[in-house]
């Protein structure tokens, strides 16, 4: 037991001698950690004893090389959480020798207004950005691929946001909480994107070159009134339109679209018509939930899956199955065993099909077979 307790004391003092360390030397009030001796190169670190101490404040300058013992460093990178807390924090001026911004370098700092971020730079990590609740405008320049996962989590004051056109990631709920961000245009370069649950956003146009609509991509947008989805997305995530309540008139999934995930469009009440992709093949949980403005819907003939509840909340006048056995599901009304859709149209010879699976007889008044 002793020995245990020993060897827990032991790490405890390594764990705090790393972060006491994790500057090597300061210039000009600015904390620096050495990255490679080789190369000379040095990233810019937070100051004091654990991360996130506030030690900067007002308007930095970060220059592009500092000088230390005798030799010319270059600094190429904002490391984790250099700048996190810092409060009073006005503006950061970041040089072109800067290739990288830090997981949370600059959260919490709630009193940046102003950030100008490099062409060198390439990516923005983690949560940089996350509750600068100050910043107004932001320019993404052409370098940055990736914006990281929170980057700009809760950025609620702003307003402008300019995405390079070489960013191809925007991370999971990069966005959320931009509460004033009106318009944003996503360059054709993305092809994931998973991050603007911002409320304000009015009107949505996804490129052509985007293949993945991810989780919570537009989860709870409430004033998006128009989205228009291109031909290339593959998957549209769980809750990735939920609750954008403002949506009318008609939806129309593109043809490339095979996965529809949990509670993708549940509560877009607005919607009047739903035109799924004829390579559907899952339609996940709550997907449409509360959709409550359709009266009819077609389910393609390569559709394999339907979700619990997928249609709950709709009172369809009639549906069209073209699949020749219906898929295996749960049933479709979520508890709601006395309602029935008046009628399902299914191919011609596959009445018998439908009448043998209990949860689709149950959910129709009647099945009628199409003519050829």
């Amino acid at each position: 037991m002793k020995t245990i307790k020993q060897l827990l004391i032991t790490v405890a003092v390594l764990l705090c001698s790393v972060v006491a360390n994790a500057q090597d030397f300061v210039v000009d009030g600015i904390f620096y950690k050495i990255i490679s001796t080789y190369d000379l190169t040095v990233e810019v670190t937070f100051g004091g004893a654990y991360y996130g101490s506030p030690k900067y404040l007002g308007d930095v300058v970060i220059p592009s090389t500092v000088t230390y013992k005798s030799k010319t460093l270059s600094v190429t990178s904002i490391g984790d959480y250099a700048f996190k807390n810092c409060s009073r924090l006005r503006s950061v001026t970041i040089p072109n020798s800067v290739t990288s911004i830090g997981e949370k370098a600059f959260q919490g700092c709630i009193s940046l207004t102003s950030v100008t971020i490099p062409n060198s730079v390439t990516g923005i990590g983690n949560g940089a950005f996350y509750d600068c609740t100050g910043l107004s405008s932001v320019i993404i320049p052409n370098s940055v691929t990736s914006i990281g996962d929170y980057a700009f989590y809760n950025c609620s004051g702003l307003t402008s946001v300019t995405i390079g056109n070489s960013v191809a990631l925007i991370g999971y709920d990069a966005f959320y909480g931009c509460i004033s961000l009106s318009q944003v245009t996503i360059p054709n370069s993305v092809t994931y994107l998973s991050g603007f649950n911002a409320s304000g956003l009015t009107e949505i146009v996804i490129p052509a070159s985007v293949t993945t609509i991810g989780p919570h991509a537009f989860d709870g947008c409430k004033n998006i009134s128009s989205i228009t989805i291109r031909e290339g997305v593959v998957t549209i995530g769980y809750d990735a339109f939920k609750n954008c309540t403002s949506l009318n008139g008609s939806l129309v999934i593109p043809n490339t679209v095979t996965q529809i995930g949990d509670q993708a469009f549940y509560g877009c009440s607005g919607l009047t018509s739903i035109s799924l992709s004829t390579n559907l093949t899952n339609i996940g949980f709550n997907a449409f939930r509360e959709c409550s403005g359709v009266t009819t819907l077609t389910l393609p003939s390569k559709l394999q899956t339907i979700g619990n509840s997928a249609f709950a909340g709709i009172r369809l006048t009639s549906m069209t199955a073209l699949m020749q056995y219906p898929p295996q599901s749960d049933p479709f009304w979520d508890g709601e065993s006395s309602y029935k859709i008046p009628i399902l149209y299914v191919p011609s010879g596959c009445k018998d099909n439908y009448l043998s699976n209990v949860n689709w007889k149950a959910s129709f008044n009647s099945i009628v077979e199409l003519n050829n």
